[in-house]
C-alpha cells in the first residue's frame, strides 16, 4: 500500500476515518486522471453570461499587384449594386464603434483571387468603415486605395488594454 507522507501519525489519522487500507497516492491509473468540469463560457459569446471574452474581428484583403478600387467596384457591379452604402443591408456589421489596429503585411489576409464577390465586398465594407484608429458604423462607407489595402484588427474599447 502506498500512502502519501508515509508517517505513522498520518496513517493513524487515515485509520480513524476507515480509509487507511483504501488510499493509494497517485496510483497512475486512469481513475486518478478523471474529472468533471462544468463549462461556464462560450466562444460564441453569450451576452447574458458573467464572463465576457474580448471580441476581435479581422478585416483585410491581399490585392497583390491589382488595383483595389477597380476590384471592389467591379465586384459591386457584378452583384447589381451601385452604391457601397447598400452593402450595410446585405452584411451584418458591428453596431458600436471599435478600436482599430493596423497590421502591416498581415499573413492572415486572403488573396483577392481566392475570394468571391460576396466575401470581398464584406471585407471592403468593414475596411470602408475604418480609419487607421477606429471603426465607426456611423460614418459613410469610404473606399480609398489606402483603406482597402489596410489590414486591421478591431477590438471592443471596453475590454481593450495595452
Amino acid at each position: 500500500m502506498l500512502l502519501h507522507g508515509g508517517s505513522r501519525a498520518f496513517r493513524a489519522r487515515l485509520g480513524d476515518y476507515g480509509v487507511a487500507d483504501r488510499v493509494r497516492a497517485n496510483s497512475g491509473g486512469p481513475m486518478s486522471r478523471r474529472r468533471a468540469e462544468r463549462v461556464v463560457a462560450s466562444l460564441l459569446r453569450d451576452e447574458r453570461s458573467r464572463i465576457h471574452l474580448p471580441r476581435t474581428l479581422r478585416a483585410g484583403v491581399n490585392f497583390g499587384g491589382l488595383d483595389p478600387l477597380t476590384c471592389v467596384l467591379r465586384a459591386l457591379a457584378r452583384l447589381g449594386l451601385d452604391d457601397p452604402e447598400q452593402l450595410r443591408a446585405r452584411y451584418p456589421v458591428p453596431v458600436r464603434p471599435l478600436l482599430c489596429r493596423v497590421v502591416p503585411g498581415a499573413a492572415w489576409a486572403p488573396p483577392v483571387a481566392s475570394l468571391g464577390d460576396e466575401q470581398l465586398l464584406e471585407q471592403a465594407l468593414l475596411l470602408g468603415l475604418c480609419t487607421p484608429f477606429q471603426y465607426d458604423p456611423a460614418r459613410p462607407v469610404l473606399w480609398t486605395r489606402a483603406s482597402l489595402t489596410r489590414c486591421v484588427e478591431l477590438h471592443e474599447a471596453e475590454s481593450f488594454y495595452a
